[in-house]
């Protein structure tokens, strides 16, 4: 029985087939799932049956089959979590893979904060967890929901799940805050993995590649029951929301949650300088072999809480702390190939093909080679026994090759002159690394890289076209700019419609679904729109900076698409200069992807209902003002001043002009000033500037 065959490709007797076989199937493991917690499969396994199973029911509604897994009450596995929305979002840390890396981190801290070198900068240096993050949410007392990390901006409802950790109390104890959200992560220990692997094995079962992913694979099981057999653990490290203070500092206030009766990461050490962080580092390192749960790294963070505020985060991580990772895990094996890989941007990057070899639990083939000047600094030959680490134990890279074990056979790795994709010439540009196709507008591989790029998560964010998908389509010529994918949407594409369908692995319902997501994706923020064009030197960070810049996602597209006229073009690359924060390199490639591109850009914006950026602050007294720095402050370093500005809904600009609306000087103001009083800005001194944030 071909259960990879498509429905439409299959008659009405091979489907009742497949469907009895499926519901026996099923009902099988139910019955291992359910009555005897001892699953032979992987839930993606069974997920994988229950859906070929619905999508065969749909494709064939006269096929009725009394004991059909859809019709039974009471053992059908959820279908997923429900979402839960973080009032607090849980970004990732920024990693530091160095000594010198961490001494910048203080250094930078340091400047921030407007901190001289005599001045105290406590931190708390504790285990880096290796597990899966959750947040713990209680009311009176009570816990009332569990969820995962997710995307940081929501997670999974695990409450049932983690009911069955001991480590995670129903009840707080000790004089708890009305409502407080306890972070932390679930984790699985060294000894119950190895346990939980052996009774695999002896099941049948394939074991779980290491412990992160046992946890994870436990706490987000379908059936909670399954949790309850896995012995998982808890520890605490953080908060989100909370009614009132638990501490003033980050130690007392992890003592509180110690009281309230948490388990917490250890040991940990308050450090007062670089050699104290060295000393904790290189002592947890040697006792990693030695503990009984899996650790990644130390995590320093700030012990002063009321400096959280003050340093704020990025766009990704807070400024408050950093993760100083371990070494990573490394392995050897045998260089059999080298492909080159052509990129949205026309980075050709060359790509080890390797034989397997397991790093870290993980089965690694290929290894990035970054460029040609790397392959040199290596020295590395196809057929060389290479040295691979998965850097920061994810992206696995090439490091070296053992020269005894070169083989005679051992071949020249040789950069190609031209592009493997479009056989355009390759170039590199003086300040670059990187060799490129420059032929951006007519390169197959760039244009499909900035499609692919444009339906991604943080752009247009339309699932169900993923990179097979749109490749086939691209290759087909169906979609080759950004408008074929929403002329896709249109009733008047029926035929194109009827056409997919009939690919191997699409179908009717794929089809229609994908319909529905482009639907949904056509009201999108001004910063997403941008980041989603791949305009290279224009990451989200530059996105959104343009974004609240303009506020307005019309009034950007209107001064888009007025660039045919020189005087227009002029004042929009005026515009973009005036942006704080955006560099001269991604403003050269924004006037020229926009000179070279708004036909496209055109035919997207009839699509596109563009809306105003989110997050932005309003109720304030700088609510959507555009603020320029200028002078030396005395209490606040300037990118502090202008972090306060920013999260309170004001945009900060580098230069002067007749769109400013504040001047805020402080000593030493130079010819700003005297600019400002020309063009009748207002201006502030910084007392008055902290005024408006009741600080003085």
């Amino acid at each position: 029985m071909d259960h990879s065959k498509h429905p439409s490709k299959m008659s009405e007797e091979e489907a009742l087939e497949e469907l009895i076989y499926l519901s026996k199937t099923i009902e099988y493991h139910d019955k291992l799932y359910y009555q005897n917690d001892a699953p032979e499969i992987f839930d993606a396994e069974y997920d994988t049956l229950r859906a070929r199973n619905t999508v065969l029911e749909k494709y064939f509604p006269k096929i009725s089959l009394e004991n059909s897994p859809s019709k039974k009450v009471g053992s059908k596995p959820q279908q997923g979590f429900e979402k839960v929305v973080h009032q607090v979002p849980m970004l990732s840390l920024s990693n530091a893979f160095s000594m010198k890396e961490i001494e910048e981190f203080m250094d930078r801290t340091r400047r921030f904060l407007k901190f001289d070198e005599n001045r105290l900068l406590e931190i708390l240096a504790e285990p880096k967890i290796d597990g899966l993050s959750a947040t713990l949410i209680y009311k009176a007392g009570n816990l009332v929901v569990g969820s995962t990390r997710g995307d940081g901006k929501q997670g999974e409802n695990i409450t049932e799940n983690i009911k069955y950790i001991e480590d995670i109390p129903k009840t707080l104890k000790n004089n708890f805050p009305k409502e407080i959200e306890v972070r932390g992560e679930i984790y699985i220990s060294n000894i119950d993995f190895e346990k939980m692997n052996l009774q695999r094995i002896q099941q049948g079962m394939s074991p779980f590649s290491n412990p992160r992913n046992a946890a994870a694979g436990s706490v987000r099981h379908l059936n909670p029951e399954v949790t309850k057999t896995r012995n998982l653990g808890f520890y605490a490290y953080n908060w989100g929301i909370i009614s009132s203070p638990i501490g003033k500092t980050l130690l007392e206030s992890r003592v509180a949650l110690e009281r309230f009766g948490f388990r917490l990461t250890k040991p940990t050490k308050i450090c007062s300088n670089i050699e104290d962080i060295k000393i904790y580092y290189e002592d947890l390192f040697e006792k990693r072999p030695s503990l009984n749960f899996d650790i990644d790294g130390v995590v320093y963070k700030l012990n002063d809480l009321s400096l959280y505020d003050r340093l704020g985060e990025t766009d990704h991580s807070p400024r408050y702390c950093i993760s100083h990772k371990f070494p990573p895990e490394k392995g050897a094996t045998i260089l059999t190939n080298v492909s080159f890989q052509v990129g949205r941007t026309g980075a050709i990057t060359p790509v080890a093909e390797l034989s397997p070899v397991t790093i870290g639990g993980v089965r690694v083939k290929r290894a990035t080679l970054h460029n040609k000047d790397e392959i040199i600094r290596l020295g590395i030959m196809k057929g060389d026994t290479v040295l691979v680490q998965r850097a920061g134990d994810v992206i696995p890279k090439i490091t070296g090759f053992i020269s005894a074990l070169r083989p005679k056979s051992a071949e020249v790795i040789i950069f190609p002159k031209y592009c493997p994709s479009c056989s355009g010439p390759l170039a590199r540009l003086e300040d670059e690394t990187i060799i490129r196709c420059n032929n951006m507008y007519l390169c197959n591989s760039q244009i499909l890289g900035r499609i692919i790029h444009f339906v991604s998560r943080d752009a247009f964010n339309i699932e169900g076209l993923g990179e097979k998908q749109l490749k086939e389509l691209f290759e087909l010529g169906i979609i080759q700019k950004f408008g074929d994918i929403f002329r896709l949407s249109s009733e008047k594409s029926s035929n194109i419609h009827e056409k997919i369908s009939q690919l191997a692995g699409w179908g009717p319902l794929s089809v229609s679904n994908i319909v529905d997501s482009i639907k949904n994706s056509k009201n999108q923020t001004l910063d997403r729109l941008i980041y989603s064009l791949g305009i290279r030197h224009v990451g989200y960070g530059a996105s959104r900076l343009i974004a609240q810049y303009f506020s307005k996602g019309s009034t950007f597209i209107h001064k888009v698409q007025e660039l045919t006229d020189k005087n227009n073009l002029d004042k929009f690359s005026e515009d973009l200069i005036s942006i704080n924060g955006l560099g001269d390199k991604a403003v050269k490639s924004i006037i020229k992807y926009f000179t070279n591109n708004i036909s496209e850009f055109n035919d997207l914006c009839t699509f596109v209902n563009v809306k105003k950026i989110r997050d932005i602050k309003h109720n304030t007294p700088l609510s959507g003002k555009t603020l320029v720095f200028t002078g030396t402050l005395e209490n606040l370093s300037r990118s502090e001043a202008k972090n306060l500005a920013e999260n309170a809904g004001a945009l900060i600009a580098s230069q002067l002009s007749p769109r400013t609306d504040i001047l805020v000087a402080g000593e030493r103001p130079g010819s700003k000033l005297k600019k400002a009083k020309d063009l009748l800005v207002e201006i502030m001194d910084e007392k008055q500037f902290l005024s408006l944030f009741n600080r003085t």
